[in-house]
């Protein structure tokens, strides 16, 4: 057994995207390996059950603690809390793979257990700056997917009611607002896959019109009733589009997701493609 530290000095960087990324490397190139979270931190349970859902990718789906890493099958890929990871890396004879951002502290991994570090979230100017650091296994750019909400974050930001909830709780790829006029609605929403799209409570035309695209949710504001019509079709023929309602304008519901960009949690599912895809064109060796 090999057992690979997957560690950031800080939370939020995109750890346990990562993570699950190269376990999912590991196991496409049909090698024994097991995505686990280490027990420790207020993440740690929701990650474990995302780790979880990732289908043919064993995982305990709840948080372990260090002695319990023995007992897991084939290779261990270990998503450990934010802060240091000398010690766990010691104490299990760990490779340590650090994550963070481009201003993230480094992590306290010593030279000869760190595999190197993976960079997140890098803006574009800076691509070039960063890259030219040593011990790098990747540079990721900023990137629209991976920063997206899921819907259930989108719901808690706004504080909002569901009027229909679906099954799908992933991330969205985008926020769109409503078109002023339904003749231009079609197009517009059209042009986007898996978007959340934000309307007025009586705009049922545009309302409509986004139903016939590829939705994955919809977010109405203001204080009115929107049209019994709108959730019929939803209950009746979009099951898996989530409706729900905001307090407040349009503009003010929009600007309220502004920062959510880019903090959200790794849903286990929407994301893993992409990030896969991105270790895949960095030529990120098979680790362990």
């Amino acid at each position: 057994m090999a057992v690979l530290i997957v560690a950031s000095s800080q939370p939020r960087v995109g750890r346990s995207l990562i993570a699950a990324a190269l376990a999912y490397r590991l196991a496409r190139d049909g090698k024994p390996v097991t995505l686990a979270r280490l027990s420790g931190d207020e993440s740690a349970e929701p990650d474990a059950r995302s780790f979880a859902s990732i289908e043919y990718l064993p995982s305990p789906g709840k948080p372990i603690g260090a002695g319990d890493v023995a007992s897991l099958s084939g290779d261990v890929v270990l998503e450990a809390p934010a802060g240091p990871a000398r010690q766990l890396a010691q104490q299990l004879g760990a490779r340590v793979v650090a994550v963070g951002t481009a201003s993230s502290p480094a992590t306290d991994a010593s030279d000869d257990t760190l595999a190197g570090t993976i960079v997140t979230k890098v803006p574009e100017s800076e691509m070039t700056a960063v890259s030219a650091r040593s011990r790098l296994l990747a540079v990721l750019r900023e990137d629209r997917i991976l920063a997206a909400p899921s819907i259930v974050e989108i719901a808690a930001r706004l504080n909002a009611r569901w009027l229909h909830e679906s099954a799908d709780h992933a991330s969205i790829d985008r926020v769109m607002l409503g078109t002023v006029a339904s003749d231009a609605a079609s197009p517009y929403f059209s042009n986007r896959e898996r978007k959340c799209v934000i309307t007025r409570y009586d705009k049922t035309d545009i309302q409509l019109a986004a139903l016939f695209t590829d939705l994955a949710c919809m977010v109405i504001t203001g204080e009115g009733e929107p049209s019994p019509y709108l959730i019929d079709r939803v209950s009746g023929r979009r099951e898996e589009v989530a409706l729900l309602q905001a307090p407040g304008t349009t503009v003010e519901v929009m600007m309220a997701l502004e920062d959510l960009f880019g903090q959200s949690r790794f849903d286990g599912s929407g994301k893993l493609e992409r990030a896969v895809a991105l270790l895949d064109a960095a030529d990120v060796p098979a680790l362990p």
